[in-house]
């Protein structure tokens, strides 16, 4: 594993310093060049969360993965660089979760200046880090907000365009073992969103893409655009030229795709 390999894959030739601009300029390079996909998993591959074979399918292969693949990868490359990261804990969805019950979400609390959550791996609302307390902020097309609840939980939420979504949180520090659970059911249950419907998403300084089974959305701060892709070839030129990500191999499982879309978006 080499920072310099991966500095060359997010394109990033600034400065490393520990300091917040190199934190948020490494933040918005990663994001702008490595996409939220779960493509491997549409394709019935195997998700590893061992870091050396994140690092390869990352910065080697060129590809993007999900929150136990982005976060992990983007916390080495922060701690190379002299930043101090640890883990936290999250659950996806708009209900508390009970204290016992096992997290589905990787995100990472970095001290710098302030404590910071630092998310890369939730789709790509987040365009920077944000303050680790209660606040709203505003990173376009998106309104953010960090709510203090009961029992230590903190409430993430994102809307934009009156879509929302969210996690909950504490501040205890995890060890990266305590996501395995989780990303072995997600890639095992039917019920499993990251199953039921192929996703791509990329974000850009104030523009959003986010690819749901057969539709792509783009949000910004004109509103939100849509298209719905119709063949296996459209299909491969939106993961390429949206998502920086060259995967033929994916119109092998059009059919599979596309009978999921229809599930998801026609019944």
């Amino acid at each position: 594993m080499n920072l310099e390999n991966y500095l060359e894959r997010i394109t990033y030739s600034g400065t490393l310093k520990p300091d917040r601009a190199t934190l948020d300029d490494l933040f918005a390079a990663q994001l702008a060049t490595v996409a939220f996909e779960n493509l491997d998993q549409q394709m019935g591959v195997p998700v590893s969360g061992d870091l050396r074979d994140i690092y390869a399918k990352i910065v080697l292969q060129k590809r993007g993965g999900w929150c136990f693949e982005l976060n992990a990868l983007f916390s080495w490359a922060l701690q190379e660089v002299g930043f101090s990261v640890s883990f936290l804990a999250g659950h996806v969805g708009p209900d508390r979760p009970s204290l016992d019950q096992a997290p589905d979400h990787m995100l990472l609390r970095v001290d710098c200046d302030e404590p910071l959550l630092v998310d890369v791996g939730f789709g790509g609302a987040m365009s920077a880090p944000v303050p680790l307390r209660p606040d709203t902020v505003t990173q376009q097309p998106y309104t953010i907000s960090l709510a203090a609840q009961h029992n230590g939980f903190i409430q993430y939420s994102e809307n934009a365009g009156g879509s929302e979504a969210g996690y909950w949180f504490t501040l205890d520090e995890v060890e990266p073992s305590v996501f395995l659970p989780a990303s072995k059911k997600l890639q095992t249950d039917p019920d499993s969103p990251f199953l039921r419907t192929l996703t791509a998403q990329r974000r850009y300084a104030s523009r959003h893409v986010v690819l749901r089974g057969l539709v792509k959305r783009t949000l910004d701060s004109a509103g939100t655009r849509e298209e719905v892709l119709a063949t296996p070839k459209a299909l491969v030129d939106c993961l390429k030229y949206d998502f920086g990500l060259e995967i033929p191999a994916i119109a092998n499982s059009w059919p599979r795709i596309k009978q999921r879309h229809e599930d998801l978006f026609v019944s």
